[in-house]
């Protein structure tokens, strides 16, 4: 009976037809599998295919015993006659053998499909950030109607969503510069993913009107395009409920994140920051003017709205913790008594109220930084508040700038790694990664920093115009590095690298025409008395250099005039940095033992601070090399090679400034040391 029907199914060519079926599905599966990632069909459309397939070849079999396709086109397969049942002949070896290859390669078709499903499950994030808790990208949110406020509330929920999973130690967040980018923009989810080496993206929308508020928001696996979770909130508008759906939201991301939250993260998604909405509204506008370029955390503006956020509810800890960062601040570069006053009090506030928390922590590190000038202190502070706050880029970017100050380099290097990690569309961690690497003269390294950088960005563009001078050693090249970089960028406000630049290649004439270009008003001073624009500074070395004393000499007299009004009673500077800044006046008058000792004076006024001696040691040796101090010049180069300094082998020596001595025997044997290096 067996083998009857196994002759009648050869005869009906069911078994061509079954094979023909498979061998097909197999190849659309191959095709399906190389086509549609190109084409950004998202990878779970493969296995419908496959499913389809699977379903469709029962009715491939049935039509094959019913069918039969010949060159006269379709025909029904009639049952077998009499001779051809008595002429029927047995399967031989052969049919064996292509039915079990079949079997085969059913079976291979139908592995892959299972593994597949197994691989991709649809309530699963597939990884693809690095090693450690997993990444999200939480996309700014969408104003879902024309209303100021659903705007208002759309951006203060996208930014406080951060905030609070920057809190988490089960996962990690992308930071808003970073996120910002994908603002009304429309980016394939998965590009996106790629592009911030997120695991998953939120998206998410505001609406808000009549007392009630609409909030909706959805998880997206950034490998597979998966939807990982969604919802909607219809709530009454209050900041009671609108935290407590942004607790909602976070509890959801680590669900489907398959992160466990920790007894500390349960605590910080019941933290309600503020329920006065007025507090809360001047807050928000804080922050909207410290993300704004023209703004920024120095200004009046960002400070006068955290008073306001502060005197609405004296509990705002959130605010009170900026705002003790802001008048500390204050204190840094001048005594101020009345900002110093505020910030103590403040910060006893924040200790009545949390002295626990995070920003406590935050306002402590403020303080120590900025008025107590006690990094070590501050240092402490900050990686305590880490402990709470892992995800923090804005704490770790506090972090670096101590480090710095500490002279920490290799420490600094870490912590703006981990921050481009989790601000990776930012060039301001990569840029500042070059520039310790620099700093520490590793130029090699931070060449590679600069070409592996995904980022674009003017400030890394024109280092590797300079960088580039080690290879080629043509000054001229460098100025049209930096040229071409300004026009790519639009970057033709910062004329301080270009000026540096020309005056390296000799070219003074048009030194002299960028100088007359730069703008009046101070733009490198921090204590308006004691410092001299950076106009008049450079038309004080230009002018120097082309010998054109007719210009120079009332510059120089026009300089003196403004820093002696930075003297105390006593005669002396009332800033250190003022006495470099007269080195440069003296300098350029030819005065040396006046020169000398101002940066005597300089150095002892540093008191150590590792970070202002790099920052200036450049700048000293061009100084002392104006002024004919060979020895000195020197022992100011050697120096600079020997420790963080901006002083690179491969310029400074070569540069202008210390023409008038290039030919001393000092000089000519650190010239000959280089050069065997």
């Amino acid at each position: 009976m067996i083998k009857q029907l196994f002759s009648e199914l050869r005869r009906r060519r069911v078994f061509r037809t079954a094979a023909i079926y498979i061998v097909s599905t197999w190849l659309v599966m191959q095709i399906a599998d190389v086509v549609f990632p190109a084409l950004d069909i998202p990878e779970r459309a493969i296995r419908y295919v496959l499913l389809g397939a699977m379903l469709g070849f029962p009715a491939a079999v049935i039509f094959g015993w019913f069918y039969d396709i010949t060159t006269s086109g379709i025909r029904r397969t009639g049952p077998a006659g009499p001779e051809e049942l008595d002429s029927a002949q047995p399967l031989r070896r052969s049919d064996y053998l292509i039915l079990t290859a079949l079997a085969g390669v059913a079976v291979a078709i139908l592995y892959s499909a299972v593994g597949n499903i197994v691989e991709t499950p649809t309530n699963e994030i597939q990884r693809t950030a690095s090693d450690g808790p997993p990444m999200v990208a939480v996309l700014p949110f969408v104003s879902a109607s024309l209303g100021e406020d659903s705007a208002f509330f759309a951006a203060g929920i996208h930014d406080d969503l951060l905030t609070q999973l920057a809190q988490l130690q089960s996962i990690r967040v992308i930071s808003r510069t970073s996120v910002m980018e994908y603002k009304d923009v429309e980016r394939n989810i998965r590009e996106i993913g790629r592009e911030l080496g997120a695991d998953a993206i939120l998206e998410g929308g505001v609406q808000s009107a009549g007392g009630r508020i609409r909030i909706n928001a959805q998880l997206i696996d950034a490998r597979t395009d998966e939807h990982l979770w969604a919802q909607t909130y219809d709530r009454d508008l209050s900041l009671t409920n609108i935290f407590e759906v942004q607790a909602d939201i976070a509890r959801a991301i680590t669900a489907a994140m398959k992160a466990t939250l920790t007894e500390g993260d349960t605590e910080q998604l019941t933290i309600l920051p503020t329920e006065n909405m007025a507090a809360y509204r001047a807050y928000r506008r804080a922050m909207e003017i410290a993300y704004d370029p023209d703004g920024g955390f120095y200004t009046f503006a960002y400070r006068d709205a955290l008073e306001e956020a502060v005197a609405l509810d004296p509990t705002f800890i959130q605010a009170m913790a900026e705002l003790v960062g802001r008048h500390a601040y204050a204190t840094f570069w001048e005594e101020d008594e009345a900002a110093t006053q505020r910030a103590e009090e403040l910060l006893g506030q924040i200790k009545e109220l949390a002295p626990h928390s995070a920003e406590y922590l935050i306002a402590q590190a403020y303080y120590a930084y900025y008025a107590l000038k006690d990094n070590e202190q501050a240092l402490q502070f900050v990686e305590q508040a880490q402990e709470m706050r892992p995800n923090d880029a804005h704490l770790l970017n506090l972090k670096n700038w101590i480090q710095r100050r500490l002279g920490d380099l290799d420490g600094r290097l870490e912590t703006l790694r981990l921050a481009r990690e989790l601000d990776p569309r930012s060039g301001v961690w990569t840029g500042s990664i070059v520039s310790t690497l620099i700093n520490t003269h590793r130029y090699e390294d931070a060449r590679k920093e600069i070409e592996n950088s995904t980022v674009e960005d003017y400030t890394l563009a024109k280092s590797y115009s300079m960088l580039l001078v080690q290879e080629h050693g043509d000054f001229d090249r460098w100025v049209e590095g930096v040229r071409e970089a300004q026009r790519e960028f639009g970057a033709t406000s910062d004329y301080l690298s270009l000026w540096e630049a020309l005056i390296a290649s000799r070219d003074y004439a048009a030194a002299e025409e960028l100088t007359n270009a730069m703008p009046e008003e101070k733009v490198i001073s921090k204590s308006y008395e004691g410092e001299l624009s950076l106009r008049v500074s450079a038309q004080i070395v230009t002018y120097w250099l082309l010998q054109r004393n007719d210009r120079l000499t009332p510059i120089l007299h026009e300089a003196r005039t403004h820093l002696d009004k930075a003297r105390d009673a006593d005669g002396d500077f009332r800033s250190h940095i003022t006495n470099l800044t007269m080195a440069l006046v003296t300098a350029a008058e030819g005065n040396r033992a006046e020169t000398e000792l101002l940066i005597r004076r300089y150095w002892r006024g540093t008191s150590g601070d590792q970070t202002e001696q790099a920052a200036v040691q450049q700048d000293i040796c061009k100084m002392l090399g104006m002024a004919g101090s060979t020895t000195l010049a020197v022992e100011c180069i050697r120096t600079g090679l020997a420790r963080p300094s901006y002083v690179m082998p491969f310029i400074d020596p070569f540069l202008p400034y210390f023409d008038s001595i290039r030919d001393e025997p000092e000089f000519v044997e650190l010239l000959a040391e280089l050069e065997s290096q």
